[in-house]
């Protein structure tokens, strides 16, 4: 088959991109996701493109600049996902340079492996280099909490549904976001007692004036790969999609024009 006979991915794929992967499954199979669940939360801050934003600006122009930090931001997304998919996570949502994701029915122990694997991948991006602009330092830090979670659809279908998830388990993974620091891994106390011997902690740390703890992963020993095959381009149609994407969007993806967005 020459070249330009080779098959292209369905743009649907493009669109899926932007759907939680556990809620692209259950569009697939015709179900709901509960309201109310139990599993874990992780939350990956990255440090480090504030500064190489602004000096992109600077030297490069607002236009450019935003597309070279784009395209580096890009690869290291790409990184972070595939560790947190390969541990049948989803990423519900972003927010600047940070991503927050729930492990449906996971303990602990997947969203630990996750935070690690992160921490390891995140070697092979720990220097940015921009022709032209210089090179930046990056770094992350998780945080990771166990408990129930209340998981909403909401918005508009005729414009766009956003996928959210919510409660005492989100609210405390954000207070270990603030304790961790740049490297760390930081698991809350439930994690920590259902991981049991299979985690150490190198210290604990408290919020002023809270009661919730968390403790400082040093090792752990990790769950194998368990990811979940993503739904086929036959089992995904557009009145599946097009209700998560603003119409605008959407129809860019769908006439592969991605880039332009």
């Amino acid at each position: 088959m020459s070249r330009s006979e080779t098959p292209r991915p369905s743009p649907l794929f493009a669109v899926a991109a932007y759907v939680p992967e556990d809620r692209l499954r259950a569009l697939a199979e015709g179900r709901t996701l509960p309201d109310r669940t139990t599993g874990a939360a992780l939350f990956a801050d990255i440090s480090g493109f504030t500064p190489l934003t602004e000096a992109a600006s600077r030297m490069l122009g607002p236009s450019r600049g935003a597309e070279e930090v784009t395209r580096k931001l890009d690869d290291v997304y790409a990184t972070l996902i595939h560790e947190i998919n390969r541990q049948n996570g989803s990423v519900i949502s972003f927010a600047g340079d940070a991503i927050t994701c729930w492990f449906d029915g996971d303990d602990g122990t997947r969203a630990a492996t996750a935070g690690f694997a992160i921490q390891r991948r995140m070697v092979e991006h720990a220097q940015i280099a921009i022709n032209g602009v210089g090179t930046f330092e990056l770094a992350v830090k998780v945080a990771v909490a166990t408990g129930p979670a209340r998981r909403f659809m909401v918005g508009d279908p005729a414009i766009q549904l956003i996928d959210t998830v919510a409660g005492r388990t989100i609210a405390r993974m954000s207070e270990g976001e603030h304790l961790a620091g740049r490297g760390e891994l930081l698991l809350d106390e439930t994690t920590v007692t259902a991981l049991g011997k299979r985690v150490t902690i190198a210290e604990w740390r408290q919020a002023e004036g809270t009661t919730d703890r968390f403790g400082v992963a040093r090792t752990l020993e990790e769950a194998p790969e368990v990811r979940q095959a993503a739904p086929g381009s036959t089992m995904l149609d557009r009145a599946m999609l097009e209700p998560w994407l603003l119409s605008e969007v959407f129809g860019r993806l769908r006439a592969g024009r991605g880039e332009f967005l």
